[in-house]
């Protein structure tokens, strides 16, 4: 089987055929390696029967391979092989090359039976899917991404569920006193986490305390949580120093998901009761395996199987029966809630602390000439709050530009890597402000690498995302406010995160839903008025679901996937 480093080298000369004639140093820079790294891999490649090499002789002179075989078959063997030995990751590789499609057709149903519902012969349930990201963080209190979001609701359970309003979870009663500064929850008795462990009052307790530490003492949710008191096994009360009506649907929070705080704990591994567990977590594959105790109607799924590759695309045409005739898929157009946004990051001291230069970026990041956007323009967090903004151009842009502190340093966009339709916004922004006079450097970063590390608070001027909320109601403009692993908390200083929260609890106090909405537009407004925020799109997706998850509304709920395909 021939390596990616060799297929990448074939790729490079494909249109000059099979003898090339080349500057070593020239290969190199391709590479990313140095001369004799190069020179190195070519006679491995030479003695390995792939080629002939015959290098330069003096200053001036090229270089020579000849390539002894049909690269074709040589990809084809290497595909064969591939599935022979289940390397997904080769195989996906080789399917997102740029090469004729045809050469690699004959693979295509293979791999599509490789997805999708797997029904084995003793009766086995195995759903096998492709991630095109690897799972940075599972933590319940940590997750910041709306599939591991998705992934964290399969593996654990909160008190109390939130389905078109409040649902008995893992507490099947709860009340409150009249004053709502004592919350008592009655739980489920002989639920078992997976570790055959029962769950008690006393892991509630713990829940919720690991929680403090990690979000905070001032955190808006819990900022007035005295005590917690396990009065049984199965009772367990929460003591205020003020009034909290709303604390039930708090805990329904992902955040607030019970776990066994006794075992260990990392971003990958914890111990819960949910109706699935993680088994296998890899570079290359992430597992889940369907807990057989858990408390709730247990899942028509066996195993859950996701094969990690590192291209969108590869998803996008394996799933689109349209492309491949994999008619287990169904596409449906989704309109995401939520929002996507860029943020100006006001811990950096450049710039972009410039509010004119801020003001200049929101007139240049117009949207209705964004030829290429997918989905609706958006001016606040929820859709049917957006108004298109009618009054902003170029030439006021240039005319702030021109009132501001700038002096043509350039201001860092950061993007992530993986998602073309963003980097396509980013290259528009790019172009859109280099027209009114501004200079913007784009950095490319990952959810794996770089969100829940320091780079984008110390390297980038503004963020571009999205925020998809798991419970789209009025409380998750509010988390896309307050949790500190997303990036609100990141950009703002201290000062001004100060003013939001002072700003957040009198959304919580506020006593009806209507009053709610006009503080929460008040706090969308104040980022906006002093462009810490620029909203861009409400986005509307192509998205291709799997017909045994078709039932859902939104992402991939395994526990409540009863539908069968046809």
């Amino acid at each position: 089987m021939i390596s990616k480093i060799y297929i990448e080298l074939r790729l490079h000369y494909l249109k000059f055929g099979t003898i090339v004639q080349f500057r070593t140093k020239e290969l190199a820079e391709f590479w990313a390696v140095s001369v004799k790294q190069a020179q190195r891999r070519l006679r491995h490649f030479s003695d390995d029967g792939l080629l002939t090499y015959e290098p330069g002789r003096g200053r001036g002179h090229l270089s020579k391979i000849h390539f002894l075989n049909d690269f074709r078959v040589e990809l084809t063997d290497t595909m064969r092989h591939a599935i022979i030995i289940y390397d997904n990751c080769m195989t996906f590789y080789l399917f997102q090359l740029g090469i004729p499609t045809i050469w690699l057709a004959q693979f295509r149903r293979q791999l599509t039976n490789l997805l999708g519902l797997q029904v084995q012969d003793d009766h086995k349930r195995i759903l096998r899917q492709v991630s095109t990201r690897k799972i940075t963080s599972l933590d319940p209190v940590n997750v910041a991404i709306h599939h591991e979001y998705e992934l964290v609701m399969q593996l654990g359970d909160t008190l109390i569920k939130y389905d078109n309003g409040l649902q008995p979870g893992l507490a099947h009663h709860w009340t409150s006193n009249q004053s709502a500064t004592i919350w008592t929850f009655y739980l489920r008795k002989g639920v078992q986490f997976h570790n055959g462990k029962e769950m008690t009052s006393l892991d509630v307790k713990k829940t919720f305390e690991r929680v403090q530490q990690r979000v905070g003492a001032r955190y808006w949710q819990l900022i007035n949580l005295v005590k917690i008191v396990p009065r049984a096994t199965d009772v367990v009360e929460f003591y205020f120093s003020a009034s909290e009506p709303l604390f039930a649907r708090f805990v329904a929070d992902a955040k607030y998901i019970i776990i066994d705080c006794d075992s260990s704990i990392d971003n990958l591994h914890w111990i819960g009761t949910g109706a699935f567990e993680v088994v296998e977590s890899t570079n290359d594959i992430f597992r889940l395996k369907a807990f057989n105790n858990y408390y709730g109607f247990r899942a028509m799924i066996d195993e859950v199987q996701y094969l990690l590759v590192d291209d969108d695309n590869i998803a996008k045409h394996l799933f689109n029966p349209e492309d491949y005739g994999n008619y287990d898929y169904i596409k449906k157009q989704r309109a995401i809630p939520g929002a996507e946004f860029v943020i100006a990051n006001m811990n950096r001291k450049t710039i972009i602390q410039d509010t004119l230069v801020r003001e200049a970026l929101y007139n240049i990041i117009d949207m209705r000439y964004f030829d290429r956007h997918l989905g609706d323009i958006a001016s606040h967090y929820h859709r049917e709050d957006s108004i298109a903004d009618h009054n902003k151009s170029m030439q006021q842009a240039r005319q702030l530009i021109r009132k501001s502190g700038y002096s043509g340093e350039p201001i860092i966009l950061g993007v992530l890597s993986h998602i073309k339709s963003a980097i396509d916004m980013a290259k528009w922004i790019q172009e859109r402000a280099q027209q009114a006079g501004i200079y913007i450097e784009i950095l490319y970063y990952s959810f794996t690498n770089d969100y829940y590390s320091d780079v984008l608070e110390q390297q980038a001027d503004l963020v571009m995302l999205a925020d998809v909320p798991m419970n789209d109601d009025e409380f998750a403009y509010i988390e896309f406010l307050t949790s500190p692993t997303l990036l609100v908390q990141k950009m703002l200083t201290i000062d001004l995160k100060n003013d939001l929260q002072q700003m957040v609890i009198q959304f919580k106090q506020a006593p009806t839903i209507e009053q709610r909405h006009t503080i929460y537009l008040t706090i969308d407004n104040w980022l906006t008025d002093h462009f810490f925020m620029i909203y861009t799109i409400h986005a509307v997706r192509d998205v291709y679901i799997h017909q045994f998850l078709a039932n859902g509304e939104y992402g991939n709920d395994y526990k409540n996937a009863w539908q069968m395909p046809k």
